[in-house]
């Protein structure tokens, strides 16, 4: 009789293991990619051959009224069907949220379809200034929603920001993307950073 019940106990203990194994499962990707000035970069987060986001930093020259006015900006920009996790506090922004570790990301965050800032960095003879929650900032994750061919995932990617204008009105800009995850059951949310073996 005892044998039977410890036999049982086992049985719901492996059970109950299995099923939590099963109902998160991430795939991490870890690269050490540096999106240069001018320069972008193709994520494909799951891996099946189409893009589903570009990372994009790019200088930009414009005028106003006092004359050249100059501009550097990091976007994520997501194909077709995707999102990233916009600001908590203003729906339908287009500024991207740099999420810290464990936060979540799923269904009940902001999303943005667009193109969305991450940094901007303008000077030049109308002022100086900055905008979007990413400038820098060593350690942040994007958070991503993106369509695959079973259904709705949800990811991060984590990147780090470096960006000013030196005294002689010169730009440094850099953009570092060191790894990638998402979570491999449609629909199921995934904290920022967690890669399924506790390391960020």
């Amino acid at each position: 009789m005892k044998a039977i019940g410890l036999m049982l106990l086992a049985s719901m203990v492996l059970t109950s293991a299995l099923s939590r194994t099963a109902e998160a499962q991430i795939v991490y990707t870890q690269v050490n990619v540096a999106i240069p000035v001018g320069g972008s970069y193709n994520l494909d987060v799951n891996g099946d051959g189409v893009i589903d986001y570009v990372l994009q930093s790019k200088f930009l020259q414009e005028y106003c009224q006092s004359g050249d006015e100059f501009s550097w900006r990091l976007t994520a920009i997501p194909a077709g069907g995707n999102d990233v996790v916009t600001s908590l506090n203003q729906a339908g922004s287009d500024y991207a949220s740099a999420l810290p570790y464990d936060a979540p990301v799923n269904s009940s965050q902001n999303l943005y379809p667009g193109s969305a800032t991450m940094a901007e960095l303008y000077w030049g003879a109308c002022g100086i200034g900055m905008l979007g929650e990413w400038l820098n900032q060593p350690t942040r994750y994007l958070g991503l929603q993106f369509q695959a061919a079973d259904g709705i995932h949800y990811g991060w990617a984590k990147l780090s920001t470096v960006a000013y204008v030196d005294q002689d009105q010169h730009l440094h800009a850099s953009t570092l993307l060191s790894g990638f995850a998402y979570e491999v059951t449609p629909g199921a949310g995934i904290l920022a950073g967690n890669t399924g073996t506790g390391t960020p």
